[in-house]
Protein backbone atom coordinates (compact mmCIF):
# COMPACT_ATOMS: atom_id res chain seq x y z
CA UNK A 1 0.00 0.00 0.00
CA UNK A 2 1.14 3.47 -0.79
CA UNK A 3 1.51 5.76 2.12
CA UNK A 4 -0.40 8.98 2.44
CA UNK A 5 1.38 12.06 1.11
CA UNK A 6 2.64 14.31 3.83
CA UNK A 7 0.51 17.39 4.51
CA UNK A 8 1.62 20.63 2.96
CA UNK A 9 2.82 23.07 5.48
CA UNK A 10 1.02 26.40 5.34
CA UNK A 11 4.28 28.22 5.16
CA UNK A 12 5.17 26.33 1.97
CA UNK A 13 1.90 27.04 0.10
CA UNK A 14 2.35 29.11 -3.09
CA UNK A 15 1.49 32.78 -2.84
CA UNK A 16 -1.43 33.72 -5.10
CA UNK A 17 -0.88 37.24 -6.45
CA UNK A 18 -3.78 39.64 -5.95
CA UNK A 19 -5.94 40.74 -8.89
CA UNK A 20 -4.17 43.53 -10.77
CA UNK A 21 -5.60 46.96 -10.18
CA UNK A 22 -5.04 50.09 -12.23
CA UNK A 23 -3.55 52.99 -10.49
CA UNK A 24 -5.09 56.37 -10.98
CA UNK A 25 -2.18 57.40 -13.21
CA UNK A 26 -2.51 54.28 -15.41
CA UNK A 27 -6.26 54.79 -15.79
CA UNK A 28 -5.72 58.41 -16.81
CA UNK A 29 -3.11 57.32 -19.37
CA UNK A 30 -5.51 54.83 -20.95
CA UNK A 31 -8.22 57.48 -21.14
CA UNK A 32 -5.78 59.90 -22.76
CA UNK A 33 -4.79 57.32 -25.40
CA UNK A 34 -8.43 56.58 -26.12
CA UNK A 35 -9.26 60.26 -26.45
CA UNK A 36 -6.29 60.83 -28.76
CA UNK A 37 -7.39 57.95 -31.03
CA UNK A 38 -10.96 59.22 -31.02
CA UNK A 39 -9.72 62.71 -31.85
CA UNK A 40 -7.69 61.39 -34.78
CA UNK A 41 -10.77 59.62 -36.15
CA UNK A 42 -12.90 62.76 -35.79
CA UNK A 43 -10.14 64.86 -37.33
CA UNK A 44 -9.92 62.51 -40.30
CA UNK A 45 -13.69 62.72 -40.82
CA UNK A 46 -13.63 66.53 -40.69
CA UNK A 47 -10.66 66.56 -43.07
CA UNK A 48 -12.56 64.30 -45.46
CA UNK A 49 -15.61 66.56 -45.48
CA UNK A 50 -13.98 69.97 -45.73
CA UNK A 51 -10.58 69.29 -47.28
CA UNK A 52 -9.77 67.63 -50.62
CA UNK A 53 -7.46 64.83 -49.56
CA UNK A 54 -5.03 65.22 -52.41
CA UNK A 55 -4.73 68.95 -51.78
CA UNK A 56 -3.78 68.41 -48.13
CA UNK A 57 -1.14 65.66 -47.76
CA UNK A 58 -1.31 65.68 -43.96
CA UNK A 59 -5.08 65.16 -43.97
CA UNK A 60 -4.71 62.49 -46.65
CA UNK A 61 -2.12 60.51 -44.71
CA UNK A 62 -4.09 60.69 -41.46
CA UNK A 63 -7.34 59.77 -43.14
CA UNK A 64 -5.82 56.95 -45.19
CA UNK A 65 -4.20 55.30 -42.20
CA UNK A 66 -7.24 55.61 -39.97
CA UNK A 67 -9.56 54.44 -42.75
CA UNK A 68 -7.48 51.32 -43.24
CA UNK A 69 -7.62 50.64 -39.51
CA UNK A 70 -11.37 51.28 -39.28
CA UNK A 71 -12.22 49.19 -42.32
CA UNK A 72 -10.08 46.16 -41.55
CA UNK A 73 -10.62 46.08 -37.80
CA UNK A 74 -14.26 47.18 -37.52
CA UNK A 75 -15.54 46.95 -41.13
CA UNK A 76 -16.41 50.65 -40.88
CA UNK A 77 -16.78 53.08 -43.77
CA UNK A 78 -16.96 56.86 -43.61
CA UNK A 79 -19.52 59.65 -43.94
CA UNK A 80 -20.03 58.91 -47.66
CA UNK A 81 -19.46 55.16 -48.01
CA UNK A 82 -20.96 52.30 -46.01
CA UNK A 83 -18.83 49.18 -45.70
CA UNK A 84 -21.08 46.15 -46.09
CA UNK A 85 -20.38 42.45 -45.90
CA UNK A 86 -18.23 40.38 -48.27
CA UNK A 87 -16.27 43.46 -49.33
CA UNK A 88 -19.28 45.34 -50.74
CA UNK A 89 -19.36 49.13 -50.54
CA UNK A 90 -22.48 51.33 -50.72
CA UNK A 91 -23.14 55.03 -50.94
CA UNK A 92 -24.52 56.21 -47.62
CA UNK A 93 -27.06 58.44 -49.38
CA UNK A 94 -28.46 55.37 -51.12
CA UNK A 95 -29.08 53.70 -47.77
CA UNK A 96 -30.59 56.92 -46.42
CA UNK A 97 -32.98 57.00 -49.37
CA UNK A 98 -34.46 53.65 -48.32
CA UNK A 99 -34.53 54.30 -44.58
CA UNK A 100 -35.65 57.93 -44.40
CA UNK A 101 -39.20 58.94 -45.20
CA UNK A 102 -40.22 62.05 -47.10
CA UNK A 103 -40.52 63.19 -50.69
CA UNK A 104 -37.22 64.73 -51.82
CA UNK A 105 -38.29 65.31 -55.41
CA UNK A 106 -35.87 67.68 -57.13
CA UNK A 107 -38.28 68.33 -59.98
CA UNK A 108 -37.04 65.65 -62.37
CA UNK A 109 -40.39 63.87 -62.55
CA UNK A 110 -42.15 67.17 -63.25
CA UNK A 111 -39.73 67.91 -66.08
CA UNK A 112 -40.28 64.46 -67.54
CA UNK A 113 -44.05 64.97 -67.41
CA UNK A 114 -43.67 68.28 -69.24
CA UNK A 115 -41.40 66.62 -71.81
CA UNK A 116 -43.92 63.82 -72.32
CA UNK A 117 -46.73 66.32 -72.94
CA UNK A 118 -44.56 68.23 -75.38
CA UNK A 119 -43.60 65.08 -77.28
CA UNK A 120 -47.18 63.83 -77.33
CA UNK A 121 -48.30 67.08 -78.96
CA UNK A 122 -45.70 66.42 -81.66
CA UNK A 123 -46.79 62.76 -82.00
CA UNK A 124 -43.56 61.49 -80.50
CA UNK A 125 -42.93 59.11 -77.60
CA UNK A 126 -40.90 58.97 -74.41
CA UNK A 127 -39.48 55.84 -72.77
CA UNK A 128 -37.97 56.10 -69.28
CA UNK A 129 -35.73 53.21 -68.25
CA UNK A 130 -35.41 53.09 -64.45
CA UNK A 131 -32.41 51.23 -63.02
CA UNK A 132 -32.63 50.18 -59.34
CA UNK A 133 -29.88 50.92 -56.86
CA UNK A 134 -27.35 48.56 -55.36
CA UNK A 135 -29.02 48.36 -51.96
CA UNK A 136 -32.33 47.50 -53.62
CA UNK A 137 -30.81 44.45 -55.31
CA UNK A 138 -28.22 43.45 -52.69
CA UNK A 139 -29.83 44.26 -49.30
CA UNK A 140 -28.22 41.23 -47.66
CA UNK A 141 -24.83 42.87 -48.08
CA UNK A 142 -26.02 45.78 -45.92
CA UNK A 143 -28.09 43.86 -43.36
CA UNK A 144 -27.83 40.08 -43.25
CA UNK A 145 -30.99 38.12 -43.84
CA UNK A 146 -33.05 36.36 -46.49
CA UNK A 147 -34.97 38.63 -48.83
CA UNK A 148 -37.82 37.39 -51.00
CA UNK A 149 -37.59 40.37 -53.35
CA UNK A 150 -35.95 43.73 -53.94
CA UNK A 151 -36.06 46.38 -51.22
CA UNK A 152 -37.82 49.46 -52.61
CA UNK A 153 -38.12 52.98 -51.29
CA UNK A 154 -41.47 54.04 -49.87
CA UNK A 155 -43.97 55.16 -52.53
CA UNK A 156 -41.55 54.20 -55.32
CA UNK A 157 -44.16 52.28 -57.28
CA UNK A 158 -46.67 55.04 -56.72
CA UNK A 159 -44.34 57.67 -58.18
CA UNK A 160 -43.61 55.51 -61.21
CA UNK A 161 -47.33 55.00 -61.73
CA UNK A 162 -47.76 58.79 -61.89
CA UNK A 163 -45.36 58.89 -64.84
CA UNK A 164 -47.19 56.07 -66.57
CA UNK A 165 -50.51 57.88 -66.08
CA UNK A 166 -49.34 60.84 -68.19
CA UNK A 167 -48.33 58.64 -71.11
CA UNK A 168 -44.68 57.87 -70.34
CA UNK A 169 -43.60 54.32 -71.12
CA UNK A 170 -41.80 53.44 -67.87
CA UNK A 171 -39.53 50.41 -68.00
CA UNK A 172 -38.92 49.58 -64.33
CA UNK A 173 -36.02 47.12 -64.46
CA UNK A 174 -36.05 46.29 -60.73
CA UNK A 175 -37.78 42.91 -60.86
CA UNK A 176 -35.99 41.87 -64.04
CA UNK A 177 -32.55 42.64 -62.56
CA UNK A 178 -33.53 40.94 -59.28
CA UNK A 179 -34.02 37.76 -61.30
CA UNK A 180 -30.89 38.47 -63.34
CA UNK A 181 -28.73 38.64 -60.21
CA UNK A 182 -29.37 34.94 -59.66
CA UNK A 183 -27.45 34.30 -62.89
CA UNK A 184 -24.84 37.03 -62.97
CA UNK A 185 -23.69 39.95 -60.87
CA UNK A 186 -25.58 43.19 -61.53
CA UNK A 187 -23.26 45.69 -59.83
CA UNK A 188 -19.59 45.77 -58.97
CA UNK A 189 -18.74 45.30 -55.30
CA UNK A 190 -16.59 48.44 -55.00
CA UNK A 191 -18.02 50.60 -57.79
CA UNK A 192 -21.41 52.29 -58.08
CA UNK A 193 -21.93 51.23 -61.71
CA UNK A 194 -23.52 48.16 -63.20
CA UNK A 195 -21.56 45.30 -64.75
CA UNK A 196 -21.28 44.92 -68.54
CA UNK A 197 -23.51 41.85 -68.34
CA UNK A 198 -26.33 43.72 -66.59
CA UNK A 199 -25.95 46.64 -69.00
CA UNK A 200 -26.34 44.31 -71.99
CA UNK A 201 -29.40 42.66 -70.44
CA UNK A 202 -31.10 46.05 -70.07
CA UNK A 203 -30.07 47.06 -73.59
CA UNK A 204 -31.70 43.88 -74.92
CA UNK A 205 -34.91 44.65 -73.00
CA UNK A 206 -35.03 48.19 -74.40
CA UNK A 207 -34.32 46.89 -77.90
CA UNK A 208 -37.22 44.46 -77.58
CA UNK A 209 -39.58 47.23 -76.44
CA UNK A 210 -38.57 49.54 -79.31
CA UNK A 211 -38.92 46.79 -81.89
CA UNK A 212 -42.39 45.94 -80.61
CA UNK A 213 -43.70 49.51 -80.45
CA UNK A 214 -41.67 51.28 -83.14
CA UNK A 215 -40.66 48.72 -85.80
CA UNK A 216 -40.01 51.47 -88.36
CA UNK A 217 -37.24 52.94 -86.22
CA UNK A 218 -35.06 49.83 -86.28
CA UNK A 219 -33.22 47.89 -88.94
CA UNK A 220 -33.26 44.13 -89.38
CA UNK A 221 -29.95 44.22 -91.22
CA UNK A 222 -26.80 43.58 -89.23
CA UNK A 223 -24.61 46.72 -89.28
CA UNK A 224 -20.99 46.45 -90.36
CA UNK A 225 -19.05 46.81 -87.15
CA UNK A 226 -15.70 45.86 -85.64
CA UNK A 227 -15.85 44.29 -82.19
CA UNK A 228 -12.82 44.00 -79.93
CA UNK A 229 -12.72 42.12 -76.65
CA UNK A 230 -10.90 43.97 -73.89
CA UNK A 231 -10.53 43.76 -70.13
CA UNK A 232 -10.43 46.92 -68.05
CA UNK A 233 -9.71 46.89 -64.33
CA UNK A 234 -10.54 49.49 -61.70
CA UNK A 235 -10.54 49.69 -57.92
CA UNK A 236 -13.97 51.38 -58.09
CA UNK A 237 -15.31 54.87 -57.45
CA UNK A 238 -16.78 53.87 -54.07
CA UNK A 239 -13.40 52.60 -52.98
CA UNK A 240 -11.87 55.92 -53.99
CA UNK A 241 -14.47 57.75 -51.93
CA UNK A 242 -13.50 55.51 -49.03
CA UNK A 243 -9.79 56.32 -49.34
CA UNK A 244 -8.65 58.40 -52.35
CA UNK A 245 -5.06 58.48 -51.11
CA UNK A 246 -3.99 54.84 -50.98
CA UNK A 247 -7.00 52.57 -51.46
CA UNK A 248 -5.21 50.73 -54.26
CA UNK A 249 -2.73 49.53 -51.68
CA UNK A 250 -5.28 47.52 -49.71
CA UNK A 251 -8.24 46.82 -52.01
CA UNK A 252 -8.03 44.67 -55.12
CA UNK A 253 -9.17 45.93 -58.51
CA UNK A 254 -12.28 44.50 -60.18
CA UNK A 255 -12.30 43.49 -63.84
CA UNK A 256 -14.85 44.38 -66.51
CA UNK A 257 -14.88 42.23 -69.65
CA UNK A 258 -15.89 44.67 -72.39
CA UNK A 259 -16.76 44.46 -76.08
CA UNK A 260 -15.56 47.64 -77.75
CA UNK A 261 -17.54 48.31 -80.93
CA UNK A 262 -16.60 50.66 -83.77
CA UNK A 263 -18.51 51.42 -86.94
CA UNK A 264 -21.78 52.59 -85.43
CA UNK A 265 -21.00 56.03 -84.03
CA UNK A 266 -23.69 58.36 -82.60
CA UNK A 267 -25.75 60.23 -85.21
CA UNK A 268 -27.11 63.67 -84.15
CA UNK A 269 -29.72 63.38 -86.91
CA UNK A 270 -30.94 59.93 -85.92
CA UNK A 271 -34.68 59.51 -85.16
CA UNK A 272 -33.92 58.00 -81.74
CA UNK A 273 -32.17 59.99 -79.00
CA UNK A 274 -30.83 58.49 -75.80
CA UNK A 275 -30.47 60.70 -72.72
CA UNK A 276 -28.49 59.58 -69.70
CA UNK A 277 -25.66 60.13 -67.30
CA UNK A 278 -23.08 57.99 -65.57
CA UNK A 279 -24.79 54.65 -66.26
CA UNK A 280 -24.90 55.45 -69.95
CA UNK A 281 -21.26 56.54 -70.18
CA UNK A 282 -19.53 54.24 -67.67
CA UNK A 283 -17.76 52.10 -70.29
CA UNK A 284 -17.24 54.92 -72.80
CA UNK A 285 -15.43 57.47 -70.64
CA UNK A 286 -11.66 56.80 -70.64
CA UNK A 287 -11.26 58.84 -67.47
CA UNK A 288 -14.10 57.17 -65.56
CA UNK A 289 -14.63 53.79 -63.97
CA UNK A 290 -13.21 50.98 -66.10
CA UNK A 291 -12.31 53.48 -68.82
CA UNK A 292 -8.74 52.32 -68.93
CA UNK A 293 -7.42 55.73 -70.00
CA UNK A 294 -6.37 56.66 -73.50
CA UNK A 295 -8.76 55.96 -76.35
CA UNK A 296 -12.42 55.51 -75.31
CA UNK A 297 -13.40 51.81 -75.37
CA UNK A 298 -16.83 52.47 -77.03
CA UNK A 299 -18.44 49.74 -74.97
CA UNK A 300 -21.20 51.63 -73.16
CA UNK A 301 -24.98 51.39 -73.17
CA UNK A 302 -25.52 53.70 -76.16
CA UNK A 303 -23.21 51.60 -78.36
CA UNK A 304 -24.81 48.36 -77.22
CA UNK A 305 -28.33 49.66 -77.88
CA UNK A 306 -27.45 51.09 -81.29
CA UNK A 307 -25.91 47.77 -82.32
CA UNK A 308 -29.05 45.90 -81.27
CA UNK A 309 -31.33 48.39 -83.05
CA UNK A 310 -29.20 48.04 -86.15
CA UNK A 311 -28.75 51.78 -86.65
CA UNK A 312 -26.93 54.76 -85.08
CA UNK A 313 -28.75 56.80 -82.46
CA UNK A 314 -28.32 60.29 -81.10
CA UNK A 315 -26.72 60.45 -77.65
CA UNK A 316 -27.03 63.33 -75.20
CA UNK A 317 -26.90 64.20 -71.50
CA UNK A 318 -30.08 64.73 -69.50
CA UNK A 319 -32.89 66.60 -71.32
CA UNK A 320 -32.76 70.38 -71.19
CA UNK A 321 -35.66 72.82 -71.63
CA UNK A 322 -34.25 74.15 -74.89
CA UNK A 323 -33.61 70.75 -76.50
CA UNK A 324 -35.13 70.39 -79.95
CA UNK A 325 -36.73 67.12 -81.02
CA UNK A 326 -37.77 68.28 -84.46
CA UNK A 327 -36.13 65.37 -86.27
CA UNK A 328 -36.78 62.79 -83.53
CA UNK A 329 -39.44 60.13 -83.25
CA UNK A 330 -38.47 58.52 -79.96
CA UNK A 331 -36.78 59.82 -76.81
CA UNK A 332 -35.26 57.34 -74.33
CA UNK A 333 -34.06 58.37 -70.87
CA UNK A 334 -31.81 55.99 -68.91
CA UNK A 335 -32.08 56.96 -65.24
CA UNK A 336 -31.00 55.58 -61.85
CA UNK A 337 -34.06 55.01 -59.68
CA UNK A 338 -32.62 57.23 -56.94
CA UNK A 339 -32.73 60.21 -59.31
CA UNK A 340 -36.19 59.40 -60.59
CA UNK A 341 -37.62 58.78 -57.11
CA UNK A 342 -35.19 60.44 -54.60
Amino acid sequence: MKGKPPPIALAKQPNVPPEPELTGQEARSIVRIFMIMLGIILLSEVAGVFTPSRANPAAAVVRSGMQWLLTWSLNEGNHAVHSGSAGWLFEQREIDRLTQSGDRDDGLRSRLKELAARLKAEEKSLIVVAIPGRVTLYPEQVRSGRYAGPVRAKAELEKLAELTAVGIDVMDMTDALWEFREKQQVFFAQDSHWTPEAMKAVAMAVNKRVRERFPRLVSNETPIITATLTDHSDVGDLALHLDPFNVGGWLEEEIAELISISGIDPDPKGPVVLHGGSLMRVFDDPGGSFGGGGKPPRAGFATQLATLLGRPIDVSDMPADDDSYEDKKLVICLLPMRELVP
